[in-house]
């Protein structure tokens, strides 16, 4: 099985609705000696940008979306144990987050685990995390990175106040601040204008440009 030939059938399979197809499909590439990064960057995330763009042009409902997210939140829980198998020592800390208000936790997840690729430690909490308790978290643990993520336009509030409250608990050692999500896709200066230091297009990037920033 090629790369190729992994994605499609990996999309077909979400479209369709079948976990046991999807796994079946992650499963044979990885038997293939398709490697975990690849399974990522190149099965997965392009599969959910598939998916995320049938359903801004209504070509699939709010619930395929959710299903197909879920199944892949699935596939990528069953190559845990191949992700930190043999890992060494971990690298800088990131912690992430989504927006109080925000649901669309998959994006900032495959974020992470790439990153565990790398060399790093991440902590991922997930969809709606209060931001007192957020903020609560980086003062203890002191990461070196905080990443938010904010899907749609109306969250954006929340992210800013998000940023301006972990400068406020935290100054002369701000953590670097990433933001990432839809709600960032088409305007590249909305990240600075919110006050963060750097957002990416998707995981690719950003653990290009956080490695760029922070030396593991």
């Amino acid at each position: 099985m090629t790369l190729d030939e992994a994605r499609e059938r990996y999309l077909a399979a979400v479209l369709e609705g079948s976990r046991r197809t999807a796994f079946g499909v992650v499963d044979e590439a990885f038997r293939a000696g398709i490697g975990l990064r690849e399974l990522y960057l190149g099965v997965f995330q392009p599969a959910m940008r598939d998916i995320g763009r049938l359903w801004q042009e209504n070509r699939i409902t709010v619930a395929d979306e959710h299903l197909a997210t879920a199944i892949t939140q699935a596939a990528m829980a069953r190559l845990y144990d191949e992700l930190f198998r043999g890992a060494a020592a971990a690298g800088p800390l990131l912690i992430a987050a989504c927006a109080d208000t925000e649901r669309h936790e998959l994006g900032l997840r495959m974020i992470c685990d790439v990153l565990e690729m790398e060399g790093w430690d991440t902590v991922f909490l997930g969809a709606t995390v209060p931001i007192e308790d957020l903020v609560a978290m980086v003062r203890e643990r002191r990461p070196h990175v905080v990443a938010l993520s904010a899907s749609i336009a109306p969250h954006l509030p929340r992210v800013r106040a998000t940023i301006d409250a972990i400068r406020e608990a935290m100054p002369g050692a701000v953590p670097l601040i990433a933001v990432g999500g839809r709600a960032f896709a088409d305007d590249p200066g909305l990240a600075e204008r919110l006050g963060a230091d750097l957002t990416a297009a998707d995981a690719v990037q950003a653990a290009r440009l956080l490695k760029e920033r922070v030396s593991v």
